[in-house]
């Protein structure tokens, strides 16, 4: 017996041979079993595979979404279910059963697409031979959503409406309009990413304060924690804003400075620009900006207007204003022309009117 299991050998020699023989295989250590690749589960799977999203540097609350819809939908229905086992009609049903409890079309292809980036995933560790999610049908990912964009009016209104009792939030609401900056972006914004500067009005001797903005960090929120991160595309951008938008950020900057001084406690050394601290010391968080924009668009008259939708405002205005793609792409950070063009393209039949109206100008009589 070795480790509790019958072995069996076949020895040629004397007695005393095989004795020692035995004895020796007695202390020999088993050989390790070769593991059934039918035994893996689909929980394995998944278990490997958040952890290699991990190592692959990808931002710690998109791990933490994935792990999020693994643990409430996807383990409990498919974590005991050998991996060869899995097929795609147990995907689709699967899909079927989750929008029948309520889950959007849209959540329940992104569940999908976790699914088939670790069955993706399996293929290439040998895991499995092929992916089932290949093969399955999930529902269409379009939003059913409309997108809003607030007008200046609306937006003017919040501003208003804000900087009576929440100061904080008349920023953050003029740095989206302005920027067309996301909010964990603008969270993260500091004095020093602000570049003031002054140029000649026309050829007047005054001068006239613009600023240009830096954007290259983001908040997100995992938990309880606040995580400073690229942004993200990855990429850095600068914004830059006019005399009256500079006037505006002049504004928040002096009222900063005035409730630090009622406070008495002196500004950190690079204050970020939206804080609720009076030394401008610790960022507000992303999750509070919302929380506190419910509470505003209603003391405005605002409704149906998300903060997200303030940035789609920025790329609806410069749009039809006649900006070009490629320069509206690059100040909202997007990560190519075809996605500006494809959530702002309701936008440019102002600019196709005004294209009409060069050419028409053109004809004879």
């Amino acid at each position: 017996m070795v480790d509790g299991k019958q072995v069996q050998r076949t020895f040629r020699g004397t007695e005393a041979a095989a004795r020692k023989a035995l004895r020796k295989l007695e202390f020999q250590a088993p050989e390790p079993a070769t593991p059934d690749p039918r035994v893996r589960t689909v929980g394995d799977l998944l278990t490997e595979w958040l952890g290699f999203q991990r190592t692959r540097g990808r931002s710690p609350k998109t791990v933490a979404e994935y792990e999020r819809k693994v643990k409430t939908r996807i383990r409990p229905k498919f974590g005991d279910v050998p991996l060869a086992d899995l097929t795609a009609h147990d995907l689709d049903r699967a899909y079927a059963g989750w929008q029948a409890e309520g889950l959007s079309a849209l959540s329940v292809h992104h569940h999908h697409a976790i699914l088939s980036a670790a069955l993706t995933q399996g293929v290439k560790w040998d895991w499995i031979p092929d992916s089932p999610a290949r093969k399955a049908s999930p529902p269409s990912p379009a939003s059913t959503r409309k997108l809003v964009t607030p007008n200046r009016e609306q937006v003017g209104q919040l501003i208003s409406t804000a900087e009576m009792t929440d100061p904080m939030m008349a920023a953050a609401v003029a740095l989206a309009w302005i920027t067309g900056g996301r909010r964990g972006e603008l969270c993260a914004l500091r004095w020093s990413d602000v570049e003031f500067a002054l140029i000649p009005i026309d050829d007047a001797e005054a001068l006239l304060e613009v600023a240009t903005i830096q954007i290259e960090r983001s908040l997100s929120e995992v938990g309880e924690k606040v995580i400073e991160k690229g942004t993200k595309t990855g990429r850095g951008r600068y914004v830059s804003i006019d005399g009256r938008s500079a006037a505006l950020l002049r504004r928040h900057q002096g009222w900063q400075t005035a409730l630090s001084a009622e406070a008495q406690s002196p500004l950190v050394e690079d204050p970020y620009l939206l804080s609720d601290n009076a030394n401008a010391g610790r960022p507000v968080r992303p999750s509070i900006i919302t929380d506190r924009f419910t509470k505003l668009r209603k003391a405005a008259k605002v409704e149906g207007v998300r903060f997200h939708d303030i940035r789609h405002a920025f790329g609806s205005e410069q749009i039809a204003a006649g900006t070009p793609v490629t320069t509206v792409s690059a100040l909202m950070g997007h990560a190519s022309t075809k996605m500006t063009l494809d959530r702002y393209s309701h936008a440019l039949p102002a600019g196709a009117a005004k294209a009409a109206v060069v050419m028409g100008s053109l004809l004879p009589g």
